[in-house]
């Protein structure tokens, strides 16, 4: 199947999810059955940014563009949440994509809200922003954030705040600085003692131990700082993101180009697959050779773009739904391996990534379409 094939029938899926879903927003499956809340959890902004990419399926889509609006707005109630590093999650795809695509004053002052979220969550001291203000996470700083941190550069930009376009980028060189390892792997946690703000502790939340890569969180590295470069021009990133998707890439299973949910377990076949990983990888390859293209950097460029594609297809293959009625696009996510939550099941952000990957390989040529995305 031509993936311009799949892409449609995934956003069948999102129509069909639409209606049964009735305003609700989608987290995860347990069992095939989605798991919803009412103010999105940290994934309403995919579940939003899907609605988006099906309105732009037709240009003369007003009920679907509507119907995205609608769902982006609900969206509101998360604009004083500076409890969790999660805003460029639930601000970027629902917000800075949709007012790209539908310019609404409300969407930006949710998405400005958010930045400043992260603004109250970053820790000066140490350079780092907070993952989560809750007792028991006192000092802990997540690789995930690599991916929120835009949506601070982006805010920096409407409102010409220098101080908090330097907190961003504070934060994204002490992420290179404390999260990368010199063979381009990524720990998750790092913890800082929030009395001399050093860095104490480096290790992992959802990954198998201390010392292993969890493939969720280097999706999300090399994603993030593909899109710190396309919002900064800081060619740091560019390089950096090429070492961790090159890390990746180097760690997939051999015979289908899939990741398992930690990389230690490569080509253990006892272990299960996060399908997640490979899409959010997948998405972020394309959009880091979109990036070394822009850089005159042709033959690198190429050589993601063709990875990429490898992923998607593969993931089409083995992981693309086939009952209208179960699980979401993608079947075969690990959502928390550790303690046993989510295992071969369908995630929202797995989904999201999965049509943005899609979306950026069919409009790779495309720069007003590309730069709609967050």
């Amino acid at each position: 199947m031509e993936l311009t094939d799949i892409f449609e029938r995934g956003l069948e899926k999102v129509e069909y999810m639409y209606g049964d879903l009735h305003g609700m927003f989608p987290h995860i499956t347990k069992d095939g059955k989605w798991l919803v809340n009412e103010n999105g959890h940290w994934t309403g902004g995919f579940w939003t940014g899907l609605l988006w990419m099906r309105a732009l399926r037709d240009e003369n889509g007003r009920k679907q563009t509507a119907d995205a609006l609608s769902q982006a707005k609900k969206l509101a109630v998360r604009m004083k949440d500076n409890k969790t590093h999660d805003m460029g999650f639930i601000f970027g795809p629902s917000c800075v994509f949709g007012n790209n695509i539908h310019p609404d004053e409300q969407l930006v002052e949710m998405a400005l809200a958010g930045a400043r979220n992260m603004e109250d969550l970053f820790e000066e001291k140490a350079g780092l922003i907070l993952a989560w203000d809750e007792p028991g996470y006192e000092g802990i700083a997540i690789v995930d954030t690599i991916m929120n941190i835009p949506l601070m550069i982006w805010a920096s930009g409407q409102q010409n705040d220098k101080a908090l376009y330097h907190k961003g980028i504070t934060a994204a060189c002490n992420i290179y600085r404390n999260h990368v390892r010199d063979d381009g792997s990524t720990y998750h946690t790092v913890r800082w003692e929030t009395g001399s703000y050093r860095v104490v502790e480096r290790s992992t939340h959802q990954g198998y131990g201390p010392e292993t890569c969890w493939s969720r969180g280097q999706a999300w590295a090399l994603y993030g700082f593909a899109n710190m470069f396309r919002y900064t021009s800081h060619k740091d990133y560019l390089a950096v993101s090429q070492k961790l998707a090159t890390y990746f890439w180097e760690h997939l299973d051999d015979d289908n180009c899939l990741p398992r949910w930690d990389f230690s377990f490569r080509n253990n076949s006892q272990e299960p697959i996060d399908a997640a990983a490979a899409s959010i990888a997948a998405s972020g390859m394309l959009l880091l050779s979109g990036m070394l293209q822009f850089d005159h950097q042709a033959d690198s460029s190429a050589l993601w773009k063709n990875r990429a594609e490898k992923i998607i297809r593969s993931l089409a293959e083995h992981c693309f739904y086939r009952d209208m009625a179960k699980y979401g696009l993608i079947e075969g996510v690990t959502v928390d391996k550790p303690r046993n939550s989510g295992i071969n099941e369908s995630s929202m952000y797995g989904d999201y990534y999965f049509m943005e990957s899609l979306y950026r390989f069919l409009n790779y040529d495309n720069e007003k379409m590309q730069d709609m995305l967050y």
